[in-house]
Protein backbone atom coordinates (compact mmCIF):
# COMPACT_ATOMS: atom_id res chain seq x y z
CA UNK A 1 0.00 0.00 0.00
CA UNK A 2 0.88 3.37 -1.27
CA UNK A 3 2.50 5.60 2.31
CA UNK A 4 2.42 9.44 2.58
CA UNK A 5 3.95 11.89 4.70
CA UNK A 6 3.54 15.18 5.41
CA UNK A 7 6.16 17.33 3.81
CA UNK A 8 8.60 19.80 6.47
CA UNK A 9 10.16 22.94 5.25
CA UNK A 10 12.65 24.94 7.03
CA UNK A 11 14.22 28.82 6.93
CA UNK A 12 17.19 29.65 7.88
CA UNK A 13 18.70 33.45 8.27
CA UNK A 14 22.13 34.45 8.86
CA UNK A 15 24.26 37.55 8.77
CA UNK A 16 25.75 36.38 5.30
CA UNK A 17 26.74 33.32 3.36
CA UNK A 18 29.80 34.14 1.17
CA UNK A 19 31.99 30.71 2.16
CA UNK A 20 32.41 28.37 -1.32
CA UNK A 21 32.63 25.45 1.72
CA UNK A 22 29.08 26.31 3.02
CA UNK A 23 27.40 26.76 -0.60
CA UNK A 24 29.29 23.31 -1.79
CA UNK A 25 28.26 21.42 1.49
CA UNK A 26 24.54 22.61 1.41
CA UNK A 27 23.91 21.02 -2.84
CA UNK A 28 26.02 18.23 -1.82
CA UNK A 29 23.51 17.72 1.42
CA UNK A 30 20.59 18.66 -1.01
CA UNK A 31 21.71 15.69 -3.18
CA UNK A 32 22.17 13.27 -0.37
CA UNK A 33 19.27 13.81 1.71
CA UNK A 34 16.69 14.67 -1.43
CA UNK A 35 16.43 17.95 -0.40
CA UNK A 36 14.98 20.83 -2.04
CA UNK A 37 15.36 24.93 -1.45
CA UNK A 38 17.78 27.30 -2.30
CA UNK A 39 20.72 29.35 -0.56
CA UNK A 40 20.89 33.24 -1.15
CA UNK A 41 24.44 34.19 -0.96
CA UNK A 42 25.89 37.67 -0.10
CA UNK A 43 24.03 39.71 2.76
CA UNK A 44 21.93 38.87 4.33
CA UNK A 45 22.16 34.56 4.20
CA UNK A 46 18.51 33.12 3.57
CA UNK A 47 18.27 28.98 3.50
CA UNK A 48 14.90 27.51 2.22
CA UNK A 49 14.62 23.90 2.83
CA UNK A 50 12.18 21.14 1.89
CA UNK A 51 12.19 17.63 2.08
CA UNK A 52 10.96 14.56 4.59
CA UNK A 53 11.34 14.98 8.23
CA UNK A 54 13.99 12.88 9.10
CA UNK A 55 16.35 14.30 6.24
CA UNK A 56 15.52 17.90 6.55
CA UNK A 57 16.40 17.55 9.91
CA UNK A 58 19.20 16.24 9.57
CA UNK A 59 20.12 18.82 6.97
CA UNK A 60 19.17 21.70 9.51
CA UNK A 61 21.31 19.80 11.97
CA UNK A 62 24.57 20.04 8.93
CA UNK A 63 24.22 23.39 8.34
CA UNK A 64 24.00 24.98 12.27
CA UNK A 65 27.18 23.05 12.57
CA UNK A 66 29.32 25.20 10.39
CA UNK A 67 30.47 27.78 11.48
CA UNK A 68 27.90 31.07 11.23
CA UNK A 69 27.38 34.72 12.45
CA UNK A 70 23.77 34.58 13.45
CA UNK A 71 22.46 31.78 12.14
CA UNK A 72 18.95 31.66 12.85
CA UNK A 73 16.46 28.39 12.32
CA UNK A 74 13.20 30.87 11.73
CA UNK A 75 10.76 27.85 11.24
CA UNK A 76 10.77 24.02 11.05
CA UNK A 77 7.69 22.91 10.60
CA UNK A 78 5.10 20.36 8.30
CA UNK A 79 3.93 22.04 5.19
CA UNK A 80 -0.16 22.20 5.58
CA UNK A 81 -1.45 19.58 2.43
CA UNK A 82 1.71 18.57 1.63
CA UNK A 83 1.68 14.63 1.13
CA UNK A 84 4.86 13.06 -0.31
CA UNK A 85 3.97 9.75 -2.22
CA UNK A 86 7.00 7.28 -0.59
CA UNK A 87 6.75 4.02 -3.04
CA UNK A 88 6.07 6.49 -5.74
CA UNK A 89 10.14 7.11 -6.81
CA UNK A 90 11.82 10.31 -6.17
CA UNK A 91 10.09 13.88 -7.19
CA UNK A 92 11.78 16.32 -9.24
CA UNK A 93 14.37 17.73 -6.45
CA UNK A 94 16.25 21.07 -7.52
CA UNK A 95 18.74 22.99 -5.27
CA UNK A 96 18.87 26.95 -6.94
CA UNK A 97 21.33 29.78 -5.22
CA UNK A 98 19.88 33.51 -5.76
CA UNK A 99 21.96 36.78 -4.93
CA UNK A 100 19.19 39.25 -5.34
CA UNK A 101 16.81 39.47 -2.08
CA UNK A 102 14.00 39.53 -5.17
CA UNK A 103 15.04 36.09 -6.08
CA UNK A 104 14.06 35.25 -2.71
CA UNK A 105 10.96 36.73 -2.93
CA UNK A 106 9.97 35.56 -6.50
CA UNK A 107 10.85 31.87 -5.52
CA UNK A 108 9.00 32.38 -2.40
CA UNK A 109 6.06 33.64 -4.42
CA UNK A 110 6.20 30.36 -6.70
CA UNK A 111 5.86 28.05 -3.35
CA UNK A 112 3.38 30.02 -2.14
CA UNK A 113 5.50 30.99 1.08
CA UNK A 114 6.23 34.50 0.30
CA UNK A 115 4.81 35.43 3.72
CA UNK A 116 7.19 34.11 5.70
CA UNK A 117 9.93 36.30 4.47
CA UNK A 118 7.95 39.15 3.97
CA UNK A 119 7.08 39.08 7.86
CA UNK A 120 10.86 38.63 8.34
CA UNK A 121 11.18 41.93 6.62
CA UNK A 122 13.16 40.27 3.68
CA UNK A 123 12.16 41.94 0.89
CA UNK A 124 8.94 43.63 1.19
CA UNK A 125 5.76 43.97 -0.73
CA UNK A 126 6.23 47.54 -1.19
CA UNK A 127 9.29 46.91 -3.15
CA UNK A 128 8.43 43.91 -4.86
CA UNK A 129 8.74 43.78 -8.26
CA UNK A 130 5.67 43.52 -9.91
CA UNK A 131 4.42 41.38 -12.94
Amino acid sequence: QERTRPRYHALLTSHHLVSPTKRRNMQSWSSQLSISGFAKVGYPGVIYCEGEKDQLEEFVGNVRAMQWLALKLRFMEPIPGTETEISNGREKRRWIEFEKVGEVVEEMRRLGKESYVVEMGIGSAGNAVTK
